[in-house]
């Protein structure tokens, strides 16, 4: 046993450690975006251009999009950053404290309300027919992640206001809006 400690003792070198550390990547930058996201290129007043066709609702899916409610926020104990439970239809634990905060009359809850109210997103898969600030994503598929502001102007297509205007489905690959 001593000379197994011996062994130990003079082989106390961490070379081959990080040796093997650098093999796995272990100074790589890492990037936490997601290649499946398609995003426009904009320019400072913050104007991009590309053309897109919103996709059909994948097989054995019932909608062309999903809804998410998330909450980002910085509270005392750091940065929060989650989906609200409300995306399933559950009760979620900050939106209550919010609606309690709201509730209690007192205008400085108000403002911390309106730091960690939820925000809404859609997510639908496209296909990009022209992207001139990066050409090699034509043809190809990707998920696009939208806000209201888009999917409201995707809801007008489909009910428009005036009688005399035609309905359109911009999930329609062949007859949709581009």
């Amino acid at each position: 046993m001593a000379s197994s400690f011996s062994q130990l003792k003079n082989n106390r070198s961490f070379d081959n450690l990080n040796a093997q550390l650098q093999k796995l990547g272990g100074n790589e930058q890492k990037s936490f975006g997601d290649d499946r996201l398609w995003k426009p290129d904009v320019d400072k007043a913050g104007n991009g251009y590309a053309v897109l066709r919103f996709l059909p609702a994948p097989e054995g899916e019932d909608m062309p999009f999903v809804r998410i409610w998330d909450h980002g926020f910085q509270g005392p104990g750091g940065w929060y950053i989650e989906n609200s439970r409300t995306t399933l239809g559950d009760a979620d634990p900050v939106s209550e404290y919010n609606s309690q905060l709201w509730n209690s009359g007192i205008e400085s809850n108000k403002d911390i309300v309106r730091k960690q109210k939820r925000r809404l997103s859609f997510y639908s898969n496209i296909y990009v027919v022209n992207d001139p600030a990066h050409p090699e994503n034509e043809g190809k598929v990707f998920l696009y992640k939208y806000g209201k502001k888009i999917f409201e102007k995707l809801e007008d297509l489909m009910n428009p206001q005036f009688p005399d205007d035609a309905a359109v489905n911009p999930f329609d690959f062949w007859e949709g809006f581009v």
